[in-house]
């Protein structure tokens, strides 16, 4: 790597160059209690409702860990602990290093320096700095430091080391890494763990995260490297008198018990005044020495500056702002880092870190991400651990206060910015195929947390090879089902259709457990993209980037990007904004209620177990399916046609459904409201959505956003994971091999999609139809003088699927979207089904005209 004389110089300065973090699989808070609970199962002193609460109070929206969800708070043998270590851990760093080389941009071969830091320590060889060095490919005569022991201060420590390293050789460049495998206590759990044994299991989990150090000074500086922050001081200190508030250490049998007083949060936060003193302090002296006359922030004027704390749950956040005078906004990259992967101990400091340079960065590229913290130069690292010992780093945005400096322009540079509003299905698939080398990704969900209801959800081919074959999300759990069985009322004989062609990838499975799989995926390949509590209000276009307002906590933050996709479901905000033709929802003329029966009788699992049931009637219909491999939970919808006044999702009562099914004389309900639990019964209204078009140059809306017509048997669900699938592979492949404007990529997918939802709203039109007032009573005669007939119609309406984009699939840009067309359908030749049985009645007709 080339160096030069710089054009401004300056005086020695020490500069993190990148960042990077890693994570393992995240888990819900439910989740990680069950698993608890799971291993504890033997123990009958354990208190599960400590464990619930203690849970619930560390404020984490998902956990972080490095192992299978059934392996978490396994007692391990100390051969499996240092196998987690030799695995886990070393790959989670090696993850972490590659990020934060990749963004430096320079070689690994001249990395003169390593710092390794962990708290998950242990005697084995090789050590994990020479792992790591061979499998980075780092020159063989690196120097390397291990630091193990120093708990949640590891990262900033370190940082503080390489400062010192780079002022005194400026051609140095260190690469600095923490990670930890925190949860690992859980693993070493005595085995009857006390309160304070369940405390810590529930704080610590598992990271990693890495940086990029080196100087620069008068004489020497590289032309191809983009400093990130100029390291300007550190200070660390033990504190006095608070040796009894942290207590670690191993016992006789090999458990590991760490003990953490209730008082060490006040103590932590009554320490900091004193200590951020200190060091602003010391760093007003390194500014006078170095004869820059920037104003380093006074302690009255903290409430400007940045602090990148170590996550060490909501109490220390909370006591570090209140005793600085400050509020969660100063304190905001700590919060979204712990509320998304927990107390990461050591390897917190840099993950932090890591976040507030990630914001940064979309604003180098003049893509703004306002999450309404400060807009100050200046950020003060903190960071805590046993002893109790402090550790702090003050640093300023070096894209700010030298814009003198060589611009260095990196692959991830160069990635374009996808922000998705709404982390349902549709968004979740979609940032679950952007290719992370290509597009930052960051998905705004308005709830609190990515969750859907465990209620059923029909799976079409198409879809399962789309998650299983080409997105490769695994752990679905899938319901087959061989047949469709019609039961009609004042009739004793049922009705069966089964499909022309079978096919395995043809069944059912709970909303949940899928939304839960895409989310897994999501994470591993965008960690930390997902922001909750974040409802979207509004949006702005400009002449190259969009941004869109949303209400967080009670404020209003803005985030810009180069794509805005809403993926935000019916009541689309970004809808209004993209479909300026046509914005059309209206009452889809159906009142739905939804239930599960967890447990079938043996009755109704015999009726049930292989066939999807259909109950029908002149003015309902209602499908019951399995939605588990694992289990016998049976899925029920029962849709009545203008059945009430359009309202809101609401909880309904067992009479209201019962008066419902009498009504249509529905006996396969009504018999099973009599005879089985029910549970989660719902109420909701369906709705038409209609818009055009569906992009804008800047913007795009998917699924339920863009269409909705329905129900019928999830195709709308069905087609939001295939225009997110087709949407993703059209961005990934054209992005990278043709020269193509956003905008011409964005008519192309939606001429390859509309097609499909043309398709669709014909034929949910011709199933409704079967119910409206106009058709009904010809519709009730049919079935009684012709059942075969109709039932081939009824099937025929949903007797096709969609065609899964191939990236060799190739459209005129300039091509108007093909409408009622099979254009990217299957398994049907006609568009209209009713021109399929208006034929056959031909046929028939001339048939009996001939006779």
């Amino acid at each position: 790597m080339a160096s030069s004389l710089m054009t401004n110089p300056l005086p020695p300065s020490s500069f993190v160059f990148s960042t990077g973090a890693a994570f393992g699989n995240h888990y819900t808070t439910k989740e990680v209690l069950e698993a608890l609970i799971k291993q504890q199962q033997e123990n009958d002193s354990f208190d599960v409702d400590f464990a619930s609460r203690v849970l619930d109070k560390c404020g984490f929206d998902f956990h972080s860990f490095a192992l299978p969800l059934d392996h978490i708070f396994r007692r391990f043998s100390r051969e499996e602990y240092l196998k987690l270590r030799r695995e886990q851990l070393v790959g989670l760093a090696e993850q972490a290093c590659r990020t934060a080389i990749d963004r430096w941009g320079g070689d690994g071969r001249d990395i003169t320096h390593l710092f390794w830091g962990t708290m998950t320590g242990a005697l084995d060889s090789p050590t994990i700095d020479v792992q790591l060095v061979k499998k980075l490919g780092l020159n063989m005569d690196v120097e390397r430091t291990s630091i193990e022991g120093m708990g949640c201060l590891t990262g900033f420590r370190l940082l503080n080391l390489a400062r010192q390293v780079s002022l005194s050789d400026p051609k140095a460049r260190i690469l600095v890494v923490a990670a930890d495998l925190r949860s690992a206590l859980g693993n070493s759990m005595p085995s009857k763990p006390t309160r304070e044994d369940i405390v810590s299991v529930s704080l610590f989990r598992d990271a990693a995260s890495a940086a990029v150090v080196g100087g620069q000074s008068h004489n020497y500086s590289r032309s191809s490297e983009r400093p990130c922050y100029e390291i300007v001081t550190g200070l660390s200190r033990i504190v006095e008198g608070t040796d009894h508030l942290v207590d670690y250490h191993e016992t006789n049998e090999g458990a590991i018990r760490l003990f953490l007083h209730r008082d060490l949060p006040e103590n932590i936060g009554k320490s900091e005044p004193g200590f951020v003193s200190t060091l602003l302090e010391k760093g007003r002296k390194v500014m006078l020495n170095k004869s820059d006359d920037a104003h380093v922030p006074t302690m009255n004027e903290l409430r400007g500056v940045d602090i990148l704390c170590h996550t060490g749950g909501p109490k220390v956040l909370r006591e570090v702002a209140k005793c600085l005078g400050l509020t969660s906004k100063n304190l905001y990259s700590s919060w979204e880092v712990m509320k998304n992967n927990g107390n990461l101990s050591g390897a917190s400091n840099l993950s932090v870190l890591n976040h507030h340079n990630e914001m940064a960065m979309e604003k180098t590229r003049n893509v703004k991400f306002n999450t309404g913290i400060s807009k100050s130069k200046w950020a003060i690292c903190l960071s805590m651990g046993p002893g109790v010992c402090l550790e702090g780093i003050l640093i300023r945005d070096a894209r700010k206060c030298f814009p003198e400096l060589p611009m260095y322009k990196s692959v991830n540079d160069r990635r374009k910015v996808v922000h998705i509003v709404g982390g349902g299905i549709a968004g979740l698939t979609l940032a679950a195929k952007l290719d992370p080398s290509q597009y930052i990704v960051r998905v705004f969900e308005a709830s609190t947390e990515i969750r859907e209801k465990g209620y059923g959800l029909a799976i079409w081919p198409s879809t399962m090879r789309i998650l299983r074959d080409q997105l490769g999300i695994t752990g679905l759990d899938f319901r087959t089902s061989t047949s469709m069985v019609i039961n009609r009322p004042n009739f004793a004989t049922k009705l069966e259709i089964k499909p022309k062609k079978s096919s395995s990838d043809k069944g059912f499975m709970k909303r949940s457990a899928l939304l839960k799989c895409i989310l897994e995926r999501v994470l591993k390949k965008h960690p930390g993209c997902i922001y909750t509590g974040h409802r979207c209000i509004r949006i702005k276009f400009g002449s190259s980037a969009v941004a869109a307002d949303f209400e967080c906590n009670g404020s209003i933050v803005s985030h810009s990007c180069d794509l805005l996709v809403g993926a935000d479901g019916v009541n689309s905000i970004v809808r209004k904004y993209v479909s300026c033709n046509i914005d059309s929802k209206s009452y889809g003329h159906m009142t739905a209620y939804r239930f599960m029966i967890p447990s079938p009788s043996p009755e109704l699992l015999k009726q049930t177990e292989q066939t999807w049931n259909m109950s029908i009637s002149s003015s309902i219909h209602s499908p019951a399916y399995h939605v588990s491999s694992e289990n016998s939970g049976l899925n029920v919808v029962v849709l009545e046609y203008d059945g009430g006044a359009p309202s809101q999702p609401r909880s309904a009562n067992i009479d209201e459904l019962e008066d419902v099914a009498k009504r249509s004389k529905l006996d396969f309900i009504i018999n099973m409201l009599k005879t089985e639990k029910i549970e989660d019964l719902m109420c909701y209204s369906t709705y038409h959505v209609d818009a055009e078009p569906w992009h804008q140059p800047l913007a795009v809306i998917i699924g339920d956003a863009a269409h909705a017509y329905g129900p019928l048997t999830a195709k709308m669900a069905n087609l939001a994971v295939n225009d997110a699938y087709t949407l993703g592979e059209i961005l990934n492949h054209r992005s990278k091999t043709e020269i193509k404007s956003q905008d011409e990529l964005l008519h192309e997918w939606e001429a390859v999609q509309r097609p499909k939802f043309e398709v669709t709203k014909l034929r949910t039109l011709r199933h409704l139809q079967l119910y409206s007032p106009t058709w009904r009573g010809f519709s009730i005669f049919l079935w009684r003088v012709f059942p075969g007939i109709m039932s081939n119609y009824f099937g025929s309406i949903f007797a096709y699927d969609y065609s899964i984009y191939s990236k060799n699939e190739l459209r005129n840009p300039t091509e108007k979207p093909i409408v009622l067309s099979c254009h990217g359908i299957v398994g049907m030749t006609d568009a209209d089904p009713l021109t399929a049985f208006l034929r056959q009645w031909v046929l028939l007709t001339i048939i009996f005209v001939s006779s």
